[in-house]
């Protein structure tokens, strides 16, 4: 499984950081570590790389490891400790410019799944798409998505079956529901589309948890699953039962 250390100036930021991860993700398995702050207790603001060295090469001993960092000269510090470090360690660490907070908790949940370090990356990168979506609409955004997450479905396989649910929470789809829809997707060996009938959207491939949220699913939004593979039934099944309980809150 992916680890992930965050690299911080302040630890408290850090900290809530690798919580809010933690509260999106099941498995006790997801090793986040934290370098953040510098001083006693850390309490001063900074970074330090012999910090951030020691944490790389504890996290690389079980495998690759994904860096978040806030701010520039957390770069910086991560890049003198990358050079400080074996290069065999240092082949399994990847530094993600992603936004710090949003890209820990896309990344946590896509690692949790046991994504690969490149499938990580990819969901933290776009860790900011479903708020530019929520925010701006179909106003272009200042940047550019890095990566097309969403995969549009045109045709319609034979052997897909579908259901139709209704969104009842009342922040809709949002983080914690999202993870939770992604978490039981990756369970079954099926392919999910979801059309959000209400925005009349396009079909969207289901692949991690932006991708969820990129349906911009309100309460009382009514939903279309389709499901193609061997466990398609039992992935609707259980969705249906997701939406039934509003999934869990």
């Amino acid at each position: 499984m992916v680890s992930l250390l965050l690299v911080s100036h302040s630890f408290q930021l850090a900290q809530g950081t690798a919580e809010l991860v933690r509260q999106m993700v099941t498995s006790p398995d997801l090793k986040i570590r934290v370098a953040a702050g510098i001083g006693e207790d850390h309490e001063e603001i900074g970074t330090d790389a012999l910090a951030i060295m020691e944490a790389l090469n504890e996290l690389a001993e079980t495998g690759n490891v994904l860096v978040l960092m806030d701010l520039g000269s957390a770069v910086l510090s991560t890049e003198m400790a990358l050079q400080m470090i074996e290069e065999e360690v240092a082949a399994r660490v990847r530094m993600c410019p992603a936004p710090f907070v949003e890209g820990a908790i896309a990344a946590g949940v896509q690692a949790n799944l046991g994504g690969t370090l490149q499938e990580v990356y990819n969901e933290a990168m776009n860790a900011l798409a479903a708020k530019q979506q929520q925010i701006l609409g179909d106003q272009p955004a200042d940047n550019p998505e890095v990566l097309d997450v969403t995969e549009s479905c045109e045709e319609v396989d034979e052997g897909k079956i579908g259901v139709n649910v209704t969104v009842t929470n009342p922040s809709g789809l949002h983080a914690r529901p999202a993870a939770l829809f992604i978490q039981t997707v990756k369970k079954h060996e099926a392919q999910l589309t979801v059309t959000n009938r209400t925005n009349n959207t396009e079909p969207v491939l289901i692949k991690g948890m932006i991708s969820v949220m990129l349906l911009g699913a309100k309460q009382g939004d009514e939903l279309l699953l389709e499901a193609l593979g061997p466990d398609n039934q039992a992935l609707l099944d259980e969705l249906k039962e997701l939406f039934m309980d509003n999934f869990g809150e």
